[in-house]
């Protein structure tokens, strides 16, 4: 009887181990709704955020590792805007070692320093897009028709979506012996980009978003991906978790 009592204490102690181990409960921000404000002044696209319209968007600052429950070890803050003619976006990224070489237009811009967007208009299709600037200013924009349709390979290619971008860096690129302090990016998408989904929604529509990362380090262990949707797996295009960005007009 006691020899029993004794393993079932030991399994008990091991049981609240393992949970405390393998499933850390730690304080993650989720960004499961944002809103995308009307653009109520000029923005100029030279990477420096000083324009008057950016202090009234929506500041998206809780980027997380959210597959591993823990915050991201570099600090991101991104705002998304729009008008008549575009989407509009910017972001702040904390960065160390500032890493980017690609430099063709619709090339593989995820292997350096870069700013992702993800937008998917209807959740009742398939269709989805997706938005890259490295910190070399090479853009990277895709419209994919679904998921299992061919992926980057099949449509870089042809996706010629009209994005333009401008990038501010503070500090030296591709210098891994210094220490760098971060960098900028500020962007724009035509709404001709979306014409496949519809075209420029309209005030109060929804779409389902996702802001991501990927900083590559010598300050890191290993690079670090981060986004606002609540991703359950290392999958930037699992948009069953992306958050609701709503449409707001110009009220």
């Amino acid at each position: 009887m006691r020899s029993a009592l004794v393993a079932l204490v030991l399994l008990l102690l091991a049981a609240r181990f393992f949970h405390e181990r393998v499933e850390p409960k730690a304080e993650v921000p989720v960004v499961r709704a944002a809103e995308c404000r009307w653009a109520r002044s000029p923005i100029k696209l030279d990477g420096v955020i000083n324009e008057a319209a950016w202090e009234k968007a929506q500041e998206m600052k809780d980027f997380a590792v959210f597959w591993q429950n823990r915050k991201a070890r570099t600090a991101t803050s991104a705002r998304l805007l729009w008008d008549d003619a575009h989407l509009y976006f910017m972001a702040d990224m904390e960065d160390q070692d500032l890493y980017a070489d690609v430099k063709e237009r619709n090339g593989m811009t995820w292997t350096n320093d870069v700013f992702e967007l993800f937008f998917k208009p209807h959740t009742d299709r398939r269709h989805y897009y997706e938005f890259q600037v490295n910190a070399l200013n090479t853009p990277l924009e895709l419209y994919f028709p679904s998921r299992g349709a061919g992926g980057f390979q099949r449509f870089a290619p042809v996706s010629q979506l009209g994005m333009e971008s401008a990038v501010s860096l503070r500090g030296t690129l591709n210098d891994h012996r210094d220490l760098d302090k971060g960098w900028t990016v500020e962007g724009r998408i035509p709404w001709k980009a979306f014409e496949a989904a519809g075209g420029k929604p309209k005030p109060g529509d929804k779409w389902r978003f996702a802001l991501c990362r990927y900083d590559y380090s010598v300050t890191l262990e290993n690079p670090e991906l981060s986004s606002t949707a609540p991703l359950t797996q290392l999958n930037f295009h699992q948009y069953e978790d992306y958050g609701v960005l709503t449409f707001v007009g110009n009220q």
